[in-house]
């Protein structure tokens, strides 16, 4: 995060000594010639020397900001802050003794609208919006106070207020920026895994293209359309997954409240996974009490497929046991239990995040994307439901899924 602010505050500094420049100019319009020359161009001199020692600090900065420490970075942006800050300040402190009250009055709303406008220059960093200001509104303050003691109580506290404010709104405005940060990364980490994910059954399509061209033979045909109708399922699975996600992530997944049983549509879908399950030498046992319930039965649907399609994947011996049944408080549970290689303490919270898989055994290449999971919880969140996870490593798995009751009400 500090590496970023850093980067966005180096590029905006590359323009702020034409920015400064207007400043000056504008304040010697103003002070002209009521403040003696040499004071002015003195101050002129420093200000602007201080402006292109902080751009020429950021454009040394740029090319290198990958290989630099970034808080040492951030530190020494500081001072430099600062010191521009205490520049800008001294044009009050050194400008109005000389002036009428009107272009005393100009000259201080230019320095408190200057310091508001370090909260942009300073990328929303409140460290260096406070350097930057303080130091800003310290130079406009002090003077007025001389000049003007009957107020200055009052003065010094509304400064302090307008200060105080200008480093909360640089926090919030940080906080926006890090999550920003944090949308980017993990944009990239999806647009990443996606190619991964993609490129493999993509590379393994065109060898069995080429086994295809180069045995032609009956046999071959036969494995060879096998593995590819596997493949072609995988993809479409992982792009089913990646746009029920992308509609959800958006608040765009349509929900249509019916009431229904549980039980039937959890049986009907267990018959699906019949076969697959019994191709690893599994059993898929029932134990469906009558339970209804009230929501969206496609997205129950697919919690319950993706529960016992994860069961099947990760339970190498043994059984998948499938419950539903009615608890005390009411809500409607679906339990999908395996004896499976289980779920390590630190990676129960993990399995959730989208593209997570946990470590695969040796020679497991049958993973999938690790959307299944996020998906889950996903969609249970947007029907009111809690889900649960219970887990010993080398005992398997269970996962519960809490519905509210018809017609009560959504968590």
């Amino acid at each position: 995060m500090t590496r970023e602010v850093v980067t966005l505050h180096a590029r905006v500094l590359l323009h702020m000594p034409l920015v400064q420049l207007f400043f000056v100019g504008g304040l010697g319009w103003i002070v002209y010639p009521t403040v003696p020359l040499q004071t002015f161009l003195l101050w002129s001199a420093l200000t602007l020397g201080l402006e292109l020692l902080r751009a020429t600090f950021a454009w040394w900065v740029l090319p290198r900001v990958e290989k630099l420490r970034p808080n040492r970075l951030h530190a020494v942006f500081m001072a430099l802050d600062a010191l521009a800050g205490a520049s800008v300040g001294l044009s009050a402190v050194l400008f109005l003794p000389h002036l009428s009250f009107v272009s005393q009055a100009l000259i201080e709303i230019i320095l408190f609208s200057i310091a508001a406008a370090g909260v942009s220059v300073a990328v929303s960093s409140r460290y260096m919006t406070a350097a930057y200001s303080f130091l800003v509104l310290l130079g406009a303050t002090l003077p007025w106070t001389v000049l003007h003691p009957d107020k200055h109580w009052a003065v010094l506290g509304l400064t302090l207020i307008y200060w105080l404010f200008l480093i909360r709104v640089a926090g919030e405005s940080e906080q926006l920026l890090y999550r920003s940060v944090l949308i980017r990364q993990e944009r990239d980490r999806i647009i990443a895994t996606v190619s991964h994910d993609l490129r493999q059954p993509l590379h393994a399509l065109s060898l069995y293209g080429a086994v295809l061209v180069s045995h032609p033979s009956d046999r071959t045909l036969q494995e060879t359309r096998r593995n590819i109708d596997h493949i072609v399922r995988d993809l479409e699975k992982m792009l089913t997954d990646l746009l029920d996600l992308s509609t959800i992530s958006e608040g765009n997944y349509p929900t249509q409240q019916n009431l229904f049983s549980l039980d039937t549509m959890v049986a009907d879908i267990c018959a699906e996974f019949h076969s697959a399950a019994s191709a690893k030498g599994l059993e898929i046992r029932r134990t469906l009490a009558p339970v209804k319930i009230s929501g969206d039965k496609v997205a129950v649907a697919r919690i319950t497929r993706n529960l016992i399609d994860n069961a099947i994947k990760f339970t190498e011996q043994g059984e998948i046991h499938v419950t539903t049944s009615l608890m005390q408080e009411g809500d409607a549970l679906l339990d999908v239990t395996d004896t499976g290689k289980g779920i390590s303490d630190t990676e129960q919270e993990l399995i959730f995040r989208e593209f997570y898989q946990v470590t695969p055994s040796e020679g497991d290449q049958s993973q999938g994307a690790g959307l299944g999971l996020s998906i889950v919880r996903r969609l249970a969140k947007l029907m009111g439901a809690r889900i649960l996870v219970k887990s010993v490593l080398g005992q398997g798995s269970s996962f519960q899924v809490c519905f509210p009751p018809p017609n009560g009400n959504q968590q």
